[in-house]
């Protein structure tokens, strides 16, 4: 698995590196403008701001911490990274708008947010599209990623990196899923996307979009009865004290998306842009292999707080029902990514 995933940031890399506009000189400014230089020079220092919505601690933390740790040792000192979470510098979209100004420099976001942004970027959420590990691994190494990573630098955020997080499935203080009748009707959170909006109401659920720090409150009085999430975003936010079901429907699969001013980064000289995509690259590596193995004892750990899990062995009744979710995105947006992820070999 090592292998493979070091084989992505070779690859990548170069990709990624051809692809961007190199620069050079010493400025510092914190809101550089289209082609200006913004290398810092040996001797000089520059402080960069990184926000994120999770608390500290989380997987999301511990992501932007290595990142920050890796380009902070890589550029002997050259650059330092002031890291704000819970939200300090915004939340979700207010993230990315902040990001795309020169605001903040640096975001670690959930990567359906960017579908706002970047419609295309919506195959990613497609319900169903990643049916194991291994096969996102697959993607993550593939020339679709990097054409993905590719069409954010338009909206001013340059992808440096997804991180895999896992599959989300649907935690419920009603009953436990087992088939898409025992969903129906269900009042559901999901992430403000479309695309996992119209997958849950195709499944017939009452399915609202909510940001996502309304929705433990949300639980906790009644306004909606579940939500879908990754293990481990369960785990750190311990919802389960407000829902006492999981159900392994495992629908999506969930990516969290290390971003970058793009001026800022446009403008730093080949070397300093090596240095960031290098970070990003083996910080997303490391987390997600992390996140990976931990699934078990993060499973064992809920279980332990009183949460009950069930395997949903039958996935083809859930998969028949979201058809319309394919059908929609192919409206506006030719299969090309889709066929590719599908077609991967893993």
């Amino acid at each position: 698995m090592k292998k493979k995933y070091f084989a992505l940031i070779s690859m990548m890399l170069v990709v990624l590196l051809l692809a961007t506009a190199c620069g050079g000189g010493g400025n510092t400014s914190t809101k550089p403008a289209e082609g200006e230089s913004t290398s810092v020079a040996e001797g000089e220092t520059k402080t960069l701001k990184l926000g994120h919505i999770a608390p500290p601690g989380t997987a999301y933390d511990g992501f932007a911490t290595l990142f920050k740790e890796k380009v902070e040792a890589a550029s002997s000192g050259r650059y330092v990274i002031d890291i704000y979470p819970a939200g300090q510098l915004g939340v979700d979209r207010e993230l990315m708008e902040s990001l795309q100004i020169g605001n903040i420099d640096l975001t670690v976001i959930t990567a359906s947010d960017i579908n706002q942004f970047v419609p295309e970027m919506a195959v990613q959420d497609l319900p169903y599209l990643f049916l194991s590990w291994e096969h996102v691994e697959a993607f993550l190494n593939s020339e679709a990623a990097t054409d993905l990573y590719k069409l954010t630098d338009s909206v001013g955020m340059s992808t440096l990196s997804f991180m895999p997080r896992g599959f989300r499935h649907v935690a419920s203080n009603v009953k436990p899923i087992y088939t898409p009748a025992d969903i129906e009707g269900l009042k559901i959170r999901v992430a403000e996307s479309e695309v996992y909006l119209d997958t849950f109401r195709a499944l017939g659920t009452n399915a609202q979009a909510m940001a996502w720090g309304e929705v433990f409150t949300a639980l906790q009085q009644g306004t909606i009865d579940a939500h879908e999430n990754t293990l481990i975003t369960i785990k750190d936010y311990n919802m389960n004290e407000v829902q006492k079901y999981v159900s392994e429907t495992g629908h999506f699969f969930a990516f969290a998306a290390l971003q970058m001013n793009t001026n800022l980064l446009n403008g730093m000289d080949e070397a300093d842009q090596e240095i960031f995509r290098t970070a990003a690259l083996e910080a997303a590596v490391e987390s997600g292999a992390e996140q990976r193995a931990n699934e078990a004892a993060t499973k064992e750990e809920l279980i332990e707080k009183g949460m009950e899990f069930n395997e949903v062995n039958d996935k083809k009744e859930f998969q028949d029902k979201v058809q319309s979710v394919y059908d929609k995105y192919l409206q506006t947006h030719d299969g090309t990514y889709i066929k590719a992820i599908q077609d991967l070999d893993y």
